[in-house]
């Protein structure tokens, strides 16, 4: 097993060769498609480096000349789910300004599962490794986009508060996708509608009742 720096010195390398062309940006999206067809299947822990290429349909070797190891292909999915995500919510924060803040979480809520249901290795890459979390920068960027949302219904609520609430938000929804992984499928309805109730309460509390923050 790698140690934990040696690890950390691979995935700031990664990946190990950047496709230049077209058929090369192609091959990669299909190694990436078939990490996320084993890991959905298995598990993160059970899937090889094997599997995703023979999934792939691509040789070994292929797939070690972009990604160096399970981790490093697991950041770099995750990276993509990111920016998947970020793209919604993108898409929310321009519509947010002629929501009303219901209107707002439910869409949220919806758009969130709709994005675990579209995006099958998402509940299982919850528990990877930290170190293949998606970048700190992108990280940020999600909850300047939520924040963008809260703001175009409270502007009084201000740019340092609306990026505190997103990240308490954000937490709230990683808490929904847990238990959505765990839950039967008449189960995660169940509390896909109990986590709306709580984050509208949660944000009607600090957006609504307490518009200006008072704690800037």
């Amino acid at each position: 097993m790698l140690e934990y720096m040696s690890v950390r010195s691979y995935l700031a390398e990664q990946p190990r060769r950047i496709p230049q062309q077209v058929r090369g940006e192609r091959r990669v999206a299909r190694l990436l498609e078939g990490a996320a067809e084993v890991i959905a299947a298995v598990g993160y822990e059970s899937a090889t480096m094997s599997a995703i290429a023979e999934r792939a349909g691509a040789p070994i070797g292929s797939l070690y000349q972009f990604f160096p190891n399970k981790q490093a292909i697991t950041l770099a999915l995750r990276t993509e789910y990111g920016k998947d995500y970020e793209a919604k919510l993108t898409a929310l924060e321009t519509e947010a300004k002629h929501l009303s803040l219901r209107r707002v979480v439910g869409r949220l809520i919806a758009l969130t599962v709709d994005f675990v249901e579209s995006h099958p290795a998402f509940l299982a890459l919850l528990d990877a490794p930290l170190i293949t979390r998606s970048p700190l920068s992108l990280r940020r960027q999600l909850r300047e986009r939520l924040a963008g949302c809260f703001l175009a219904v409270h502007a009084r609520a201000g740019k340092s508060k609306s990026v505190r609430l997103a990240a308490v938000t954000l937490q709230m929804l990683k808490g929904m996708n847990q238990l959505y992984a765990e839950a039967s499928p008449r189960e995660r309805r169940k509390y896909v509608r109990e986590y709306k109730i709580a984050l509208f309460s949660y944000l009607t509390a600090r957006l609504e009742r307490d518009p200006g923050g008072g704690d800037e």
